[in-house]
């Protein structure tokens, strides 16, 4: 009877148990450690393929969506009623933790990007949910106009109840884009 526990049989057993481990460790890391990002790729990818579909029955109207919060399906209605359309795409601007170096504007550009628009989407009709944070703001308005070729339309959102501020609705849509041309005659 041949020996099956020699040093050779060993040292292979324990390289296959290696090998298992390790590819194990590889598939957890993947996919515990990379979730938020496999999350936005199937996310643009559900994006891409609902906006495909979308394009051949009308045009694309989109509300970007960067102050952080989530939009309720009231503001989402109201936003349409007041723009007079139909349905609106609702996409998240994820702004995330923006550093507050003397670098951040790089990092806004980056979330413009990972929105993954073309220069057809960009005309398309877009309405903004403004960030609250007035930097952050002040560097997407020049962002959003050059990509739009104009100042993009605003929503103001109020508070339902002033005392909490936990609810907000939809206040006002603001046309910067007019708001400009009215005040060039006045210089």
């Amino acid at each position: 009877m041949p020996d099956i526990m020699n040093q050779q049989n060993l040292f292979v057993l324990f390289t296959f148990a290696a090998g298992v481990v390790s590819i194990l460790e590889i598939l957890e890391f993947l996919f515990t450690k990379n979730i938020p990002w496999l999350v936005r790729l199937l996310q643009k990818a559900w994006r891409r393929l609902t906006r495909f579909f979308r394009k051949r029955q009308a045009g694309l109207t989109m509300i970007l969506n960067c102050s952080g919060h989530p939009v309720h399906p009231a503001q989402k209605s109201a936003i349409e009623n007041l723009m007079h359309w139909q349905e609106a795409e609702v996409l998240n601007v994820a702004l995330g933790n923006v550093p507050e170096d003397e670098h951040f504007i790089p990092a806004i550009e980056k979330a413009i990007d990972r929105l993954d628009l073309t220069s057809k989407d960009w005309e398309q009709p877009i309405v903004v949910i403004p960030a609250g944070y007035a930097p952050i703001w002040s560097v997407l308005q020049p962002i959003l106009h050059g990509r739009l070729g104009h100042f993009p339309d605003v929503v103001r959102l109020r508070p339902v109840d002033p005392l909490t501020g936990v609810r907000y609705e939809v206040a006002e849509i603001m046309p910067l884009q007019q708001l400009r041309h009215e005040s060039r005659g006045k210089r």
